[in-house]
């Protein structure tokens, strides 16, 4: 233990007493500093975004458990789906058609996110459909075919609920997997 004269005492002491307020006065800045309100926004932006990934991933384990009205709660009933030809789907039940299509041509069709990335209000998802071909999808009878479908969707969520999206598939592929659509064999003798 150091003893101190009386003049340094005082000027420890001071050192203290400045460096208290000085903290102080720190918290008391970033507690109304317009940058600590951002941060509680971001934090409050982080909540929203974790929800948003809790909401997509909670309809996809209702859909693949086909828990379909309970899945389809959770869309708005002004939902809009824009789909990789450019149609336009609208409601709710717009979009339970679309997914009875795809449940008719494939029962036992299941889904696999791979990436989630969210920012305000939107959702990005790359995610993956499996399935075995074996009711009738658009025309195309059974044929028995597994399909691995590849899909980016850009999901707008309010207010706990899906709202609208933006759908990227590639059909073609899709359709050349449940042997809809031949490639034509390469020529040999052109190459």
């Amino acid at each position: 233990m150091r003893v101190l004269k009386d003049g340094q005492r005082v000027v420890h002491n001071l050192k203290g007493i400045l460096l208290t307020f000085a903290t102080v006065g720190v918290s008391l800045v970033v507690a109304t500093c317009p940058v600590s309100n951002l941060a509680a926004a971001g934090q409050s932006e982080v909540d929203s975004e974790e929800r948003n990934r809790a909401l997509i991933r909670h309809v996809l384990e209702l859909i693949d458990a086909r828990k379909l009205d309970q899945a389809f709660e959770l869309y708005a009933l002004d939902y809009v789906y824009h789909g990789p030809d450019g149609e336009i789907i609208n409601g709710r039940d717009g979009i339970r058609d679309l997914w009875a299509v795809f449940l008719a041509g494939f029962p036992d069709l299941h889904s696999t996110v791979e990436d989630l990335i969210t920012e305000g209000d939107k959702l990005v998802m790359r995610w993956r459909i499996e399935g075995t071909h074996t009711g009738e999808f658009l025309g195309v009878a059974p044929t028995g075919a597994a399909i691995n479908l590849h899909v980016t969707e850009i999901f707008r969520i309010a207010e706990g609920q899906l709202v609208e999206a933006w759908d990227q598939y590639d059909r073609l592929d899709l359709m050349q997997q449940i042997g809809a659509i031949q490639m034509p064999e390469a020529d040999p003798q052109s190459g």
